[in-house]
């Protein structure tokens, strides 16, 4: 209601002269009329004003209780009530204060006075509405939006390989899949050609939604290299990744777009018991005899067009016992209430300490950390650590 003439206003007085000088001050707005608190009960739960002048002296329910019953409704609770009496001592106004009235003008009442303060009234219960019904919209469009992105979450669930898969593939091993949203922009990999079995740690640009739509992308990509065109070494798989990437995404047009992802690719050759290693980006951890050992990538990300740098693969000697991390950068860059990175070399010291525990126990060990250093802050990123023990 923009016109705040076109307001109801309840006028309760048992004295029919007040009401006539109130109706008369009040013309510009639609008025009703009530002599008695049970008659003012009555058209308020029946007619819903917007607003309500009260009496206090009244004979039967006085305006104390016909406030203090319209306060306990559900239904007028919300209905601003300014009480207008002879009754000025302050304890008179505190108790009609603490009822739930907005405002007390005392008798004799000033013309002026009455029409300031029910307008200036009138116009904060409107505001009141107004925000009311934008938080009901809003709360309506963010349950949409949410049960969409669950129901997005459902999808790329069901297109990501389990951890039942990956212990499949390799019973010693462990995964960390923790989204900094609903939906997450790092996904991993894992699949098997011949005896080569394959996995995969990818970051995405961004996270939540968008993020999530590059790790479809470049799931549906890499399944389409490795299963379909039985393509095993690391390197290849980045640069066909990345030439889809490109295409995909019309980077030979849209020259500045940015989007793309870092990926960490390890095969394991179990007919020549060789390991190979190939990354943008992302870096290898492995822990042997007790010793941890970095792998870089190539400094590269898959979809930037800018660069020429051809991905390699590095050759691992294969050694029973090594446990192999891959990982995004959620994990290491993941801040304390201080700001401070938990960083690359705690994450390395750490899995140096864990290297020799069962896969289970370094798991929630891992996580522990993780949980103990980020305490009550946000989660900057989505956090991955895929970890293999051969």
């Amino acid at each position: 209601m923009e016109n705040l003439t076109e307001s109801t206003i309840l006028v309760v007085d048992d004295a029919p002269e007040n009401i006539k000088i109130l109706s008369d001050i009040l013309i510009d707005y639609k008025k009703i009329i009530a002599l008695n608190g049970e008659k003012a009960l009555a058209l308020a739960l029946s007619k819903k004003p917007d607003l309500i002048l009260l009496d206090i002296m009244m004979p039967g329910i006085d305006g104390f209780e016909v406030c203090r019953r319209l306060k306990a409704d559900d239904t007028t609770k919300d209905i601003p009530i300014i009480f207008i009496t002879g009754k000025s001592e302050v304890a008179d106004e505190t108790r009609g204060l603490e009822l739930g009235a907005v405002d007390f003008i005392p008798k004799p009442i000033s013309a002026p006075v009455v029409l300031a303060r029910v307008r200036n009234h009138l116009e904060l219960s409107l505001s009141k509405r107004t925000l009311a019904q934008q938080k009901d919209e809003l709360e309506l469009h963010n349950k949409f939006m949410t049960d969409s992105i669950n129901y997005a979450q459902k999808i790329q669930t069901a297109i990501l390989p389990g951890r039942n898969q990956l212990r499949e593939h390799f019973p010693e091993s462990f995964l960390i899949f923790n989204p900094k949203d609903i939906v997450s922009g790092d996904f991993y990999w894992v699949g098997q050609v011949g005896n080569k079995k394959i996995v995969a740690v990818v970051d995405c640009t961004g996270h939540g939604v968008p993020g999530a739509f590059m790790s479809m992308i470049g799931n549906t990509l890499i399944n389409e290299i490795v299963l379909t065109k039985k393509i095993v070494s690391p390197a290849e798989i980045l640069t066909l990744l990345d030439a889809g990437i490109i295409d995909e995404l019309n980077k030979d047009v849209n020259e500045g777009s940015l989007d793309g992802m870092d990926a960490g690719f390890c095969v394991f050759d179990y007919d020549s018991n060789s390991i190979q290693f190939a990354s943008a980006y992302r870096p290898l951890f492995y822990v042997r005899d007790g010793v941890m050992i970095e792998l870089q990538g190539n400094k590269k990300s898959i979809g930037d067009n800018r660069k020429k740098i051809e991905y390699t693969n590095q050759a691992i000697p294969w050694e029973a016992g090594t446990t192999f991390y891959l990982m995004s950068d959620g994990f290491i860059d993941q801040n304390d209430a201080e700001n401070i990175k938990f960083g690359s070399k705690r994450v390395k010291a750490l899995l140096q300490e864990i290297s020799n525990l069962p896969m289970q126990a370094q798991h929630e060990k891992l996580y522990s950390a993780f949980l103990a250093h980020k305490q009550n802050e946000t989660q900057r990123d989505d956090v991955t650590v895929l970890a293999v023990k051969i």
